[in-house]
């Protein structure tokens, strides 16, 4: 018996959260990634990363999983919603249908979210006091089952 690697978890994320229409109502697919911040700025999007991986069975590992929402100011958004609360709006549906999400399957193999932490707020101003980006960001713990081949 052979064992095939552990699936790329944010993209999992991804492909879960773009099927959900209460996820895509708040934010386009194409606005959520695994990789970096857009440069260009124009609307809500999110980020999926994963920033750390425990487990004691090279099979069963429980990588942290990550998403950022970020939302511009609304001179640039928008409409009437606060950015903020937008932000969180978004980490907040990602939270609840993650941790409500039964076991999903991805690439053979078997996967389950446990919300911990999030929504936590802050506001980004690297790109300058003027362009400041609203940022809410929730984290899980996600149960993987490595596929055996």
């Amino acid at each position: 018996m052979t064992t095939a690697p552990l699936p790329f978890m944010p993209g999992a994320i991804r492909v879960f959260l773009i099927a959900q229409p209460s996820f895509t109502e708040l934010l386009p697919a194409e606005s959520l990634t695994t990789r970096d911040v857009p440069d260009s700025i124009g609307g809500p999007f999110a980020t999926i990363r994963a920033p750390g991986n425990v487990g004691v069975d090279p099979l069963l590992r429980s990588p942290m999983i990550q998403l950022d929402a970020w939302v511009p100011k609304i001179e640039i958004l928008g409409g009437l919603t606060d950015p903020e609360e937008l932000a969180w709006d978004i980490a907040a549906m990602a939270g609840q249908l993650l941790g409500r999400a039964r076991a999903q399957e991805f690439r053979g193999s078997t996967w389950k979210a446990r919300w911990t932490d999030g929504p936590i707020t802050s506001v980004d101003k690297t790109r300058g006091a003027d362009q400041p980006l609203f940022r809410a960001t929730v984290r899980f713990e996600v149960h993987v089952r490595a596929p055996r081949t």
